[in-house]
């Protein structure tokens, strides 16, 4: 490795922590996709696997436990802090504490691999009970080298809540609870400097009622089976920097719930671009094409989209590191009013290396959602979501890190109608500042 590029990953490790919080709620509204465990054999994804940022965060590992041929990598953080609006209405501001957990074991062998991991993440509100939420995840996987080939397998089970915090959940106010089952399949053929990679993918998606406050809203018509399949190709320019193009295809079953029309649907989308990974100032991967999804159950018109995805590091100096992501793509509806979300969201993130253990980090990210109308009489929603945030890191020891961080959300939004109408004059507008003060630990 370029001593450079060591030199990077070096300065973004005791980031990764950070990287992990800020992203696992992104401003968008993917759901399983928000929370991949990246680094669980089966799981690298054809559309993720070459990703520079994924690249990054998999770069380092905390060094872990040996026990015989195994990495185990226990770790736990704990923060508290205050948020002026939990859930998007007036009135809701709290303290809010956060107790995270995690487990993760990898093989450490020469050839193969297998991993498991398990998470919970438990958010408390003193003054807004009904805002608690906690999430947990179990999942295994693993890959076996054919030769120069490989088979890898990953299945992982879900407990979340959609947030009214994200991107596209209009009309939500409370913590919207939904397990997810998500299994893959993924085949790597090697032809030389040329790569074919077929996938398949099944996802079941099972959404509950938001309760609290004398109101009970029942999500269950956004519970669906997602199949899908994709074949990416890959062709190595030079070491490390590669073409790709991936074809991928998709269908949903949506839960047929009285009076209301699934939103079943079949989808296409096809993606190319490059990978370029070898230098050492700017790595960066691009991708365009196309997405149309077109609705089996009911009148909705087809929807037909350009799509992209631009991920980019670039460290202008040995102290200095810039991130830039920014896509657009068609996601599953996260709200009963939706019956699909165009959704289009950019990212800026400085980290900088004040001292060997003492990192700071800006972010701006700005999204928009448009959505298109299931209920009749409704008409199309548009949202959209700015966010900006700060935060400092102190790596206390190899074990410890502190952490102090300040973030902001603006978000305005127009058409649909709410669902959940626990705030009566709820607007169309929130913002939302949240200060917290945390430490994690790492093995």
């Amino acid at each position: 490795m370029p001593s450079r590029l060591a030199e990077i990953i070096r300065r973004l490790s005791p980031l990764v922590p950070l990287a992990v919080a800020s992203w696992s709620h992104p401003a968008q509204a993917q759901l399983i996709a928000q929370y991949f465990p990246s680094d669980l054999p089966g799981y690298a994804s054809p559309e993720q696997a070459d990703s520079v940022v994924m690249h990054q965060l998999m770069s380092h590992q905390p060094a872990g436990i040996h026990v015989g041929d195994f990495l185990v990598r226990p770790s736990a953080a704990l923060s508290a802090g205050y948020n002026t609006n939990t859930l998007a209405t007036p009135h809701t501001q709290s303290p809010q504490f956060v107790m995270d957990g995690g487990l993760k074991v990898n093989s450490d062998w020469t050839r193969h691999a297998f991993g498991l991991l398990a998470s919970v993440s438990d958010r408390r509100f003193s003054h807004i009970p009904i805002a608690d939420y906690t999430n947990w995840t179990i999942g295994a996987g693993g890959s076996l080298s054919l030769g120069q080939d490989t088979l890898a397998l990953g299945y992982t089970h879900y407990q979340q809540h959609l947030s009214s915090m994200d991107l596209g959940n209009f009309g939500v106010s409370r913590p919207v609870p939904y397990s997810a089952d998500d299994v893959r399949l993924t085949y790597t053929k090697l032809f030389g400097r040329f790569s074919v990679i077929p996938s398949a993918i099944y996802e079941n998606y099972s959404f509950g009622r938001a309760t609290g406050g004398g109101i009970d809203t029942d999500y269950g018509s956004l519970s669906h089976h997602l199949e899908t399949g994709s074949l990416t190709s890959r062709f190595e320019l030079s070491t490390g920097n590669s073409a790709v193009m991936i074809l991928r295809g998709s269908a949903a079953q949506y839960l047929a719930t009285q009076g209301e029309t699934p939103n079943d649907y079949v989808d296409g989308a096809a993606f190319a671009g490059l990978d370029l990974d070898t230098n050492s100032v700017i790595r960066y991967r691009l991708l365009a094409g196309g997405e149309t999804r077109h609705f089996t159950r009911s009148a909705a018109p087809s929807v037909t989209t350009p799509t992209f995805e631009i991920d980019t590091i670039w460290s202008p100096s040995r102290a200095d590191t810039v991130s830039i992501f920014f896509y657009r793509r068609i996601l599953d509806p996260a709200s009963p009013f939706a019956r699909n979300q165009t959704v289009t969201d950019g990212r800026i993130q400085l980290d900088h290396e004040l001292r060997r253990n003492v990192f700071l980090r800006g972010f701006a990210e700005g999204g928009m959602s448009q959505t298109g109308r299931t209920v009749p009489g409704t008409h199309s929603r548009t949202q959209t979501l700015f966010k900006f945030g700060v935060s400092a890191n102190w790596v206390i020891n190899r074990y410890v890190t502190a952490d102090l961080s300040f973030s902001h959300v603006n978000n305005y939004s127009h058409g649909g109608l709410p669902l959940d109408t626990l705030y009566a004059g709820r607007k169309s507008t929130f913002a939302s500042n949240y200060v917290a003060l945390g430490v994690s630990f790492a093995e």
